[in-house]
């Protein structure tokens, strides 16, 4: 780790945050380098519903996080508001080690389409069956888009 980092070790990022099987890493402003800790971590493999929202991951962000054998658990994935485009959607239709991902949330990213498609297209993520993209916005695999405007 780097002196910019807030964090010396994996251990100190799950500290009070992992709650059973629940990891609630919300708002900690998580950059790709501090991430790499947890993406190195054993202990992740417990792991079935990951809260990333409002974090700092970026598309590098998330093409590590997918290369990451020990997520292969999760079946919920917040990534709402991590600076994300429509590349980081490719990466994660492309998945190895996400096959039990059954919702994924993201939310206030720069996403103007083709990561959509290619999630929807996935051949990796066969499990996955809902995903938010804008509020109100949510595609079912199986149903297609639905908008339900937020009251």
């Amino acid at each position: 780790m780097n002196e910019n980092s807030r964090f010396e070790n994996v251990e100190a990022i799950f500290e009070g945050r992992l709650r059973g099987n629940q990891l609630m890493l919300s708002g900690k402003g998580l950059n790709p380098e501090e991430a790499r800790l947890l993406w190195q971590a054993p202990k992740v493999q417990e792991v079935s519903w990951l809260d990333l929202d409002d974090n700092n991951l970026g598309d590098l962000g998330v093409k590590e996080l997918i290369e990451c054998e020990y997520l292969e658990n999760v079946q919920y994935l917040n990534l709402n508001n991590n600076s994300l485009s429509d590349e980081a959607l490719k990466f994660l239709a492309m998945a190895k080690h996400l096959g039990k991902l059954k919702r994924l949330h993201l939310k206030n990213n720069s996403i103007q389409g083709e990561g959509v498609i290619a999630l929807y297209n996935s051949t990796t993520l066969t499990n996955l069956s809902t995903f938010q993209v804008n509020d109100g916005w949510t595609c079912k695999k199986r149903e297609g888009w639905r908008y339900k405007p937020q009251a």
